[in-house]
């Protein structure tokens, strides 16, 4: 478990929706090497997702990958300066 379990914290202080706190549990306990591997394989399938012929007219939040990205990515610059 990491020292400073994101998911249970913003549950307790800001209106987040649950699916974007359940990717804040799915990651949390990964190290930061882990987490750095977890980005960028849903960032490359996000930019796949994005460069898909019918997809650019889409609004990126129906990426497959995009709360993972949030998730993942806002993990990853907590733990950066908290390690």
């Amino acid at each position: 478990m990491a020292y400073d379990p994101v998911s249970r914290k913003l549950a307790a202080v800001a209106p987040v929706a649950d699916e974007l706190l359940e990717r804040f549990e799915r990651f949390e306990h990964l190290t930061l090497t882990e987490l750095q591997e977890a980005f960028d394989a849903a960032d490359a399938r996000f930019k796949a997702w994005v460069q898909t012929p019918g997809n650019e007219t889409r609004p990126i939040s129906e990426a497959p990958d995009y709360l993972d990205r949030i998730a993942l990515d806002s993990l990853l610059e907590r733990r950066t300066w908290s390690e």
